[in-house]
């Protein structure tokens, strides 16, 4: 018997974590925080530590996994972590050390966790790391496997728990890109052999699912990019914001910005967190990437003197989303020694998440921007989800025998529903809606 029980990343994005359970053993994967709640956590407690637990459950920041611990906690063998998004590690500091069993991830994923044990000195974690295409044997009866699959960071995952009803496959984030322009692609072949062999249930992440087509490559990005900055020239300053943790993005960021002829810098604490870990894991040369400039007196320290040399930079920091605290939050409040004015540039290398913080935080700043006669360039950005095409053909190389539909609330969830109805999939019976706090029970 196999037992799927969803904590956090069903009925809303965010805060993603999974139990599988088969005939008692029991395979934990992604514990993740709700980045919304999280940032109004922060508002009011500037520090955070692991004495915090308690509150951050409370308020809905971290899953809350207290009566499942109670009763399972010594049934969990492994806990496995897909990628290093904050909503699906965040809260792996601390809710994993309870359970007493290994945190098994890839090397950059792990090493993106070590970064943030550091900050909550948190040391109790066993941790493995798992190379894509390799297995680990959990028992007798149940290993796990991780595919590689490309998103928007890198050394992201498919998890496959290998069980004696067949396999089940946790595929949560993903998209489909035949061109990365950081790392390999889609191991298609495994997943088509996966598929031949039997897929028993997919847990299938459902974010765009209600977009029509598929999901333009990163490639698509880096040629935007380079026509939107060389556009951008005549301007005194550039300043492009983005993911920190999209590697593949500001990377091509900096090439293109030394092609034409412009120095490159990089501000923020989230750049620094993931750039450091991408150099620690090689997965990009530290020789190839500016130092990322983190204190406050360096930071302007380095602003005055951009400040007098005109169309010499190109600027990559935080705050796309309008963050309090980000550096271009600090930027256009005036908290640093940088006057933004009509002969500045401001690229926004990425789409708003569709949350009404987000929402909010990024009108603000788009309104602020506009008041300085600020040149704005929006939305230089492909999604790192799959599209409605890329989801049927996920269903067609894993051709599972039950599909779950997750990671992106309700409204995605049922357009999930209706495309598998299309391809002969029944709802309850070979489909099936899991949202939050519930559990599903394949016999």
């Amino acid at each position: 018997m196999i037992k799927i029980k969803a904590f956090g990343g069903y009925s809303k994005i965010g805060k993603s974590m999974t139990a599988i359970d088969v005939d008692g053993e029991i395979i934990v994967t992604d514990i993740g925080a709700d980045i919304e709640k999280l940032v109004d956590f922060e508002d009011e407690k500037s520090v955070i530590s692991i004495h915090d637990t308690q509150a951050l459950i409370e308020n809905g920041v971290i899953p809350d996994d207290t009566a499942f611990f109670n009763e399972n906690g010594k049934k969990v063998k492994a806990i496995v972590l897909t990628h290093g998004h904050l909503d699906h590690i965040w809260g792996v500091p601390f809710l994993a050390a309870k359970y007493k069993c290994p945190v098994i991830g890839t090397q950059f994923t792990l090493k993106v966790l070590e970064n943030l044990m550091a900050n909550f000195k948190q040391k109790d974690l066993n941790l493995i790391r798992l190379n894509t295409g390799t297995q680990y044997k959990i028992s007798d009866k149940v290993s796990v496997e991780l595919v590689n699959i490309t998103h928007s960071i890198p050394n992201s995952a498919i998890l496959v728990v290998h069980t004696i009803y067949g396999a089940v496959v946790y595929a949560n984030d993903w998209k489909l890109d035949d061109t990365p322009t950081l790392g390999q692609k889609p191991n298609y072949a495994r997943m088509q052999e996966l598929g031949d062999k039997g897929v028993y249930a997919l847990i299938l992440d459902s974010t765009n699912v209600d977009q029509e087509g598929y999901t333009f490559s990163e490639s698509v990005v880096r040629t935007m990019l380079e026509d939107v900055i060389k556009k951008s020239l005549s301007n005194k300053t550039i300043f492009v914001t983005t993911f920190s943790s999209h590697i593949a993005r500001i990377k091509n960021i900096i090439e293109i910005s030394r092609k034409l002829n412009r120095q490159v810098l990089i501000f923020g604490r989230s750049m620094s967190m993931y750039i450091s870990a991408a150099i620690d894991t090689k997965i990009i040369e530290k020789s190839k990437f500016p130092e990322v400039i983190t204190r406050r007196v360096k930071v302007n320290e380095i602003l005055r003197y951009v400040r007098g040399k005109p169309g010499k930079y190109v600027i990559i920091c935080t705050g796309h989303q309008g963050e309090k605290g980000a550096f271009l939050d600090k930027l256009v409040t005036g908290q640093y020694e940088y006057k933004l004015g009509n002969d500045d540039a401001v690229i926004f290398s990425s789409r708003v998440i569709p949350t009404s913080l987000n929402i909010a935080n990024r009108s603000m700043l788009q309104v602020a921007l506009e008041r300085l006669n600020v040149n704005i360039a929006d939305n230089i950005h492909v999604s790192g989800h799959g599209s409605k095409n890329d989801y049927k053909l996920m269903l067609k190389m894993f051709r599972p025998k039950h599909l779950i539909p997750s990671h992106g609330g309700m409204d995605k969830i049922s357009v999930a529903i209706d495309l598998a109805k299309d391809m002969g999939y029944e709802l309850n019976k070979t489909s099936h809606i899991l949202l939050n706090g519930q559990e599903l029970v394949l016999d």
